[in-house]
């Protein structure tokens, strides 16, 4: 007999209103979507559709005016502000456009930073964030601070420092947005990389070329789904190529 499907996170007739000079404006109008552990989504939509709406409360900075969102089994709708903090350190990893590094950190103080919020800075924890580091092919570049780093190996920081709590999922906001088209593909293949290790990642972009390396798109238009469907010829990346990707990416730090 098959196991269920576990899903890393599920929304149920989604809605936030905001009021705005006695005016109530509906940003979502009731978002429907499961997201099953180990998927790779991607959010797209036109200005004013809900994207960074839906991103905040996704990544629990924010909670719904109606209906619930299930972070694993727990409703994060019903949270107290002190548990959704709790939450977002613990549970979620994110990985922005502009990488939100702390400049004075180095590179694996910055990878630490999630667990420094939870009290767990140990040994334990430096062995593991160094190995993620080293994972991401910044190894040799530990005690380097971000102004010290390209745009593309801050973002390798970023994704790093995501999967530092071994979170339910990494929540990417335009995060090849910053970069050159080699830099791009570098950071795709590292994210199709992690999908194929078992990771969900839940991605934001306006780009229809990256979009496609995900497994499905959800459009939004005016605070709804208007399509979630699978992506049919995705832009996938071989195991030979991610690691040319790898080795050229190496090669140019």
């Amino acid at each position: 007999m098959n196991e269920p499907i576990k899903m890393a996170a599920s929304l149920r007739d989604l809605q936030k209103h905001y009021v705005l000079k006695s005016e109530t404006v509906k940003a979502l109008r009731g978002i429907s979507f499961d997201v099953p552990e180990g998927d790779y989504v991607a959010i797209m939509g036109p200005s004013g559709s809900g994207k960074s709406t839906l991103l905040n409360l996704l990544g629990c900075l924010d909670r719904p005016t109606l209906g619930s969102y299930f972070l694993g089994d727990a409703d994060v709708a019903q949270m107290s502000d002190d548990e959704l903090s709790e939450v977002r350190a613990s549970k979620l990893g994110f990985v922005f456009q502009s990488y939100n590094l702390i400049p004075q950190l180095s590179v694996v103080e910055n990878i630490e930073v999630p667990l420094y919020y939870m009290g767990q800075l140990n040994a334990e924890s430096r062995a593991r964030s160094t190995g993620l580091a080293t994972m991401v092919g910044l190894g040799g570049r530990l005690g380097h601070r971000p102004a010290q780093l390209s745009g593309g190996q801050q973002q390798r920081v970023a994704i790093a420092r995501s999967l530092v709590n071994d979170p339910y999922f990494i929540l990417a906001d335009e995060a090849t947005g910053n970069l050159d088209s080699v830099t791009t593909e570098e950071i795709l293949a590292l994210f199709q990389r992690l999908n194929d290790e078992g990771r969900t990642i839940i991605m934001v972009t306006h780009e229809d070329e990256v979009s496609q390396h995900a497994k499905r798109v959800i459009w939004l238009k005016d605070g709804e789904v208007q399509s979630d469907q699978p992506v049919e010829n995705r832009d996938v990346f071989t195991a030979k190529r991610i690691q040319e990707i790898s080795n050229n990416a190496e090669v140019r730090t």
